[in-house]
């Protein structure tokens, strides 16, 4: 079953985004024996390039690796419920430090204590960062799990086998990014009900926006690739609901869609088709708290790096460098600059933005941005990019058939271009794709497990997803016709732009 790593020949290649050369080099550092052995994990993967948005390690270090963590699953030997458990306290701590670094005037902090709060910070990342990947091996355990116990209930070719797959695999509980939306369509209903001019707000209802702004600003940040949400963001957020209602949806849909009540009650449904047995339902309940725990330790990441956002700004300023480049630093950079030594010209700068590639060995990072040294890295490593005109994955959001102009997003810098009508195609998405996924008509992602953001998320809102579809990104091009089929998986480009 395909998942959020590919096989091909002696590489296992992941699609790994636009993250920021300084988040890079935390996750590259991440996988050493000592912290991958804090998780109760004794295979590390020290050694990855990234190369042209993919990650690459060799077969033999990460099949050992990924052999281990279902071994566990399949023993069911009680390391997953640990591994959960040890995850969400890091999770809550780390969330609450960002709430801590929020309400920190760094201005008052000498450039020695910023380095002494930056490197535990930084360590606590990489704790979290390694265990990171054992959620995509988890994935294609529960997923291919729970298909196969479903089966025994009730036959594949059901309408409902897939639904029930999807609900069984739905977070545990509300995560926060549900939350926001969920609350905010509840604002929505709110200003309907008042007549607000969402173009002249009258004082209340801008205090509304203020608070859900202080809650939940952070999510949009994602790690580093983009600005908080800001008052605009919401706004033009609930003018999207508005059109949605203008066209026959009901705002009371819009709050149901979002909650907490519809995930129980859909639950409550499946559980009540197969009435499963005491064995299947452990599997559920196990592959439910893996969904909250993967989509929870996104959420602890997103909020301690924007609070630590203020942090990077102020060394920024120290250092008179451009603070939206702060983040395409490495982490000696970064303490480097606290020394008082000089960050990168911009002419490298510049040569960053433009392509990179990192080396990482024995958990050491090696930065490139020669071209001519890409080239030659790009001679080793590379994926199959044949013409094709189809594309199979998995459904993580049922629907019918969807036509629409493609839009292809690497990062959150570019989900503007989705319009009404446009089909989101990422590698993956994040928290902060939210604003395209709510406009657009269908969602491709290269990768993604049904307990993935896109796959979550998807269901949600109600919006048709395909997932797993490996190189949708640089198979599809931007606006091109594509069809989606979201009952069997199937992406066919029906018109090349």
């Amino acid at each position: 079953m395909p998942g959020a790593v590919m096989r091909s020949g002696k590489w296992r290649i992941k699609p790994s985004g636009k993250l920021p050369i300084f988040l890079r080099f935390m996750i590259n550092s991440a996988f050493t024996k000592e912290n991958m052995e804090q998780a109760d994990i004794h295979t590390s993967m020290p050694n990855r390039t990234y190369l042209n948005h993919m990650m690459y390690w060799r077969q033999e270090e990460y099949d050992p690796f990924e052999a281990e963590i279902i071994g566990h699953a399949q023993a069911d030997d009680g390391w997953f419920e640990k591994y959960c458990d040890r995850e969400l306290k890091q999770d809550e701590h780390l969330y609450k430090q960002g709430l801590v670094y929020k309400k920190t005037d760094w201005s008052e902090k000498t450039n020695e204590e910023i380095a002494g709060i930056l490197e535990p910070l930084l360590q606590e990342y990489r704790v979290l960062a390694g265990p990171w990947y054992a959620q995509y091996p988890l994935d294609e355990y529960f997923e291919s799990t729970i298909e196969t116990k479903l089966s025994e209930y009730i036959s594949a070719s059901d309408p409902d086998f897939r639904k029930c797959v999807l609900i069984f695999t739905d977070p545990k509980q509300m995560t926060e990014v549900s939350e926001e939306r969920w609350k905010l369509a509840q604002i929505a209903k709110d200003f309907f009900s008042a007549n607000e001019d969402l173009d002249n707000l009258s004082a209340e209802a801008t205090a509304k926006i203020d608070v859900h702004l202080d809650r939940f600003a952070y999510i949009n940040r994602g790690l580093a690739t983009s600005k908080p949400y800001d008052f605009d963001d919401i706004v033009d957020r609930l003018k999207e609901m508005k059109h949605q209602v203008s066209e026959g949806k009901k705002i009371d849909d819009l709050i149901y869609d979002a909650s907490e009540q519809k995930v129980a009650d859909e639950y409550a449904w499946a559980l009540d088709k197969i009435k499963p047995r005491p064995d299947f339902q452990h599997i559920i309940d196990q592959a439910k708290l893996h969904s909250y725990v993967r989509n929870r330790r996104v959420e602890a990441f997103f909020n301690a790096d924007y609070g630590a956002s203020f942090m990077y700004a102020e060394i920024a300023k120290r250092a008179h460098f451009n603070p939206d480049w702060i983040m395409e630093v490495s982490i000696p950079e970064m303490f480097g600059a606290l020394a008082g030594k000089p960050l990168p010209d911009e002419k490298e700068m510049n040569a960053r933005f433009h392509n990179y590639a990192m080396l990482a060995r024995d958990s050491e990072t090696t930065l490139i941005t020669d071209p001519v040294k890409i080239k030659e890295l790009e001679k080793e490593y590379s994926v199959d990019n044949t013409a094709v005109n189809s594309i199979q994955g998995r459904v993580a959001c049922i629907g019918g058939i969807i036509t629409g102009r493609a839009k292809i997003c690497m990062d959150k810098k570019e989900i503007n271009k989705v319009l009404r009508g446009d089909i989101l195609v990422a590698q993956f998405t994040t928290p902060d794709f939210v604003p395209a996924m709510e406009k657009a008509v269908a969602i491709v992602a290269d990768q993604g497990g049904l307990s993935s953001h896109a796959a979550i998320v998807s269901r949600e809102l109600g919006v048709p997803c395909v997932i797993a579809t490996m190189n949708g990104t640089r198979i599809i091009h931007d606006g091109d016709l594509l069809e989606v089929n979201a009952a069997t998986g199937l992406v066919k480009i029906l018109e090349r732009s």
